[in-house]
């Protein structure tokens, strides 16, 4: 779904080639993310299934590790590092892919700060 340029507000989406005003519902929305995904289980390689295994598997194993890292160190400390991570990632073009690791560690520290204020 995109906005047209120069268009009227109206909203369109591309998959079915139709317009829409207003709100998309929640239900709606799933329905197409689910068809999209059903779609891209045709394209070559594994599931979209297996891939969303291997992603997953691999954070939760940069999560632990991370813990390691960060395990006994101060509150603030960890803080910091999540702040200094974010600034230095905005300090960056988005097409470099550099901003995006960066950006997928402040979300992670994010997770570890949170969870060490309210335990």
């Amino acid at each position: 779904m995109e906005d047209h340029p120069g268009g009227d507000g109206d909203r369109h989406d591309d998959t079915t080639d139709e317009r829409y005003e207003g709100e998309l519902d929640p239900e709606e929305a799933e329905r197409r993310i689910t068809r999209f995904v059903m779609s891209a289980d045709e394209l070559p390689g594994p599931s979209v299934g297996e891939l969303a295994d291997q992603v997953a598997g691999l954070m939760r194993a940069a999560w632990s590790e991370l813990e390691g890292i960060v395990d006994g160190r101060p509150h603030n400390k960890v803080l910091a590092a999540q702040l200094s991570l974010g600034q230095r990632a905005r300090s960056l073009q988005p097409d470099d892919p550099e901003q995006w690791r960066l950006h997928a560690a402040t979300m992670l520290l994010s997770g570890m700060v949170v969870r060490s204020v309210e335990g």
